[in-house]
């Protein structure tokens, strides 16, 4: 096999996640995924959870609590490594930021998934750290060119306990989804459904044109939510 026939699937791959990571949301507020940046690329979003007190945990439903804020920057330090900050602003109960970061164990290609290795709330902002394997998969990337087809992409993970948001233990044993992107083609169009190990996370996404930010919202459990996404290579 000659080497300009073995780049075209591979370069294929990264475009095809190139353009599934902004089209859909690489991270719904706080889900881990496979879905990793490459080096110099960075990305900032933003989200409004509003909260439904009915289904937060028993100690917190007195605390009047309306709704959380989340801002999130993920940092594509090499191809194998980033790190992520997010921050959480909860009215009633102040705010917090914790370190998350992960490490590609093996990149994805035509026949294997990519599998990242990870860990969220390493500064211990909410007493303990929780670690996680996560891997995804395009089911049907393009041959060559660019998608013109709806895109669907799987995604699983297996995690230690994460309470970092609502107090409820999150990413527990297997967690995972699936990610549709439905219109490849400017403007693109997405959908996502996760769950988490504690609740059913939805979301449509929105890019009107390549270079602008991701437009998101959905549900969370019972909670509503709606967010925006950028994402830019500093190279």
């Amino acid at each position: 096999m000659t080497r300009s026939t073995l780049l075209l699937p591979t370069l294929t791959i990264v475009l095809l996640c190139l353009a599934l990571g902004t089209a859909l949301a690489g991270d719904i507020v706080t889900v881990p995924t496979a879905n990793q940046l490459k080096a110099g690329e960075v990305d900032l979003a933003v989200y409004y959870i509003s909260v439904d007190e009915s289904s937060l945990i028993e100690p917190l439903r007195p605390m009047d609590i309306d709704y959380v804020r989340a801002q999130t920057l993920y940092v594509g330090l090499t191809d194998r490594i980033e790190l992520d900050a997010h921050r959480y602003d909860v009215n009633e109960l102040g705010t917090a930021t914790i370190w998350n970061a992960t490490v590609v164990l093996q990149q994805e290609d035509l026949k294997r998934p990519i599998i990242v290795l990870g860990g969220r709330d390493l500064s211990r902002e909410y007493d303990n750290a929780s670690y996680f394997v996560s891997a995804a998969k395009t089911l049907n990337p393009p041959v060559a060119g660019p998608p013109t087809e709806p895109i669907i992409r799987l995604h699983v993970s297996l995690g230690t306990e994460d309470n970092t948001l609502f107090g409820e233990g999150r990413h527990e044993g297997i967690f995972g989804g699936v990610q549709v992107l439905f219109r490849p083609a400017n403007p693109a169009v997405g959908a996502v459904a996760l769950y988490d190990g504690q609740d059913i996370i939805t979301a449509l996404t929105f890019v009107p044109e390549p270079g602008w930010p991701t437009i998101k919202g959905g549900t969370f459990g019972g909670h509503l939510w709606l967010g925006a996404s950028y994402t830019f290579n500093t190279k």
